[in-house]
Parts: C-alpha cells; sequence; structure tokens
C-alpha cells in the first residue's frame, strides 16, 4: 500500500508537470473557491469549509478535464471494468473527491445530499470526457470516485455529530 501511495504521490507531480493541467487546477481552483464565498454567504453555509470545496471542485474539473484523449483509447464510448484499488491511478481517483465531499459536508451540514451529487458529477464526468475527447470514460473511475466520495461523506458526518454532541455538553 505503502508503495502505491509513493506511485500515486509521482503520478501527482507528473500530471502537474502538464502545464494545462497545472493551469486548469490553478484557475479552475481559484475561480471555484471564490465561487464558493459567494455560495456561503447566499446560502448561510460555512465560509471556510465552502472555500475550500469550491477549491477542490475546481481541482476535481481542472485534472479531468485538461487532458487529451490517450492515443491508445479505443473506439469504445465507455470501457467496463470494475472496483479495483491496484495501481497509482485507480488510488488517485477514489482520493479525487475526498476534500470536495468533506469540505461540502462541512460546509453544508448535508451529507446525503452532498454525497449523491458527488456520485453524480462523477457519472458525468465520465459521460463527458469522450464527448469532448478531454479525457477517457472508465466505469472503474466512477466506482473508484463514489467509494472516496462515500468515505469523506462518513468521515465528515462523523465530524459534525462530534460537533454536534460537544455543543451539547
Amino acid at each position: 500500500m505503502l508503495e502505491q501511495v509513493g506511485w500515486a504521490f509521482g503520478a501527482i507531480l507528473n500530471a502537474l508537470a502538464n502545464p494545462l493541467i497545472a493551469g486548469g487546477v490553478v484557475v479552475g481552483g481559484g475561480a471555484l473557491g471564490l465561487g464558493g464565498w459567494f455560495a456561503a454567504r447566499r446560502f448561510w453555509w460555512r465560509p471556510v469549509p465552502s472555500v475550500l470545496a469550491g477549491i477542490s471542485l475546481g481541482i476535481v474539473l481542472g485534472v479531468t478535464f485538461s487532458r487529451a484523449l490517450p492515443d491508445w483509447a479505443g473506439q469504445e464510448f465507455c470501457h467496463l471494468n470494475g472496483f479495483s484499488l491496484y495501481g497509482s491511478a485507480e488510488l488517485l481517483n477514489a482520493l479525487l473527491f475526498v476534500p470536495l465531499v468533506f469540505f461540502a459536508v462541512l460546509a453544508t451540514r448535508r451529507p446525503l445530499a452532498v454525497l449523491g451529487s458527488a456520485v453524480a458529477l462523477s457519472a458525468v464526468i465520465e459521460i463527458v470526457q469522450p464527448l469532448t475527447r478531454r479525457g477517457l470514460c472508465e466505469t472503474q473511475d466512477f466506482f473508484n470516485n463514489s467509494a472516496g466520495a462515500a468515505v469523506a461523506a462518513l468521515v465528515a458526518a462523523g465530524v459534525l455529530a462530534l460537533e454536534r454532541s460537544a455543543v451539547a455538553r
């Protein structure tokens, strides 16, 4: 597992070496972080987690739509494969939605709504990637994104429960 984390870190650095991906992450994170601040003011969400959720959303979108369709990709619309954490790309997909979901749950205090939105966003991303030729649709990516989002929603819900119990005392 430690070796996979090392691969994942290397894959992150390799991806950010691409100026298009790095630019998408910076611009998307900045713009959507600002959007998170405005949303917090509009909907009475917690401001700091809202901004962090916005930045995280920018990173998700910047990473997923700033790369080109690989040359080795076949003609199929979506590659059907199952859940796996073996390999750096698989681990990164499981971790991709974790910060977004964690901070969005802390901001909105609505774990199920955030989880449902994250799963839907992952599905939309997987469908739009081949249509825009900005990535490859894989069911494994969807499953890994969704599993990571579920864990993050559960952990954030636990944090909210701890906060409520501390306030009640």
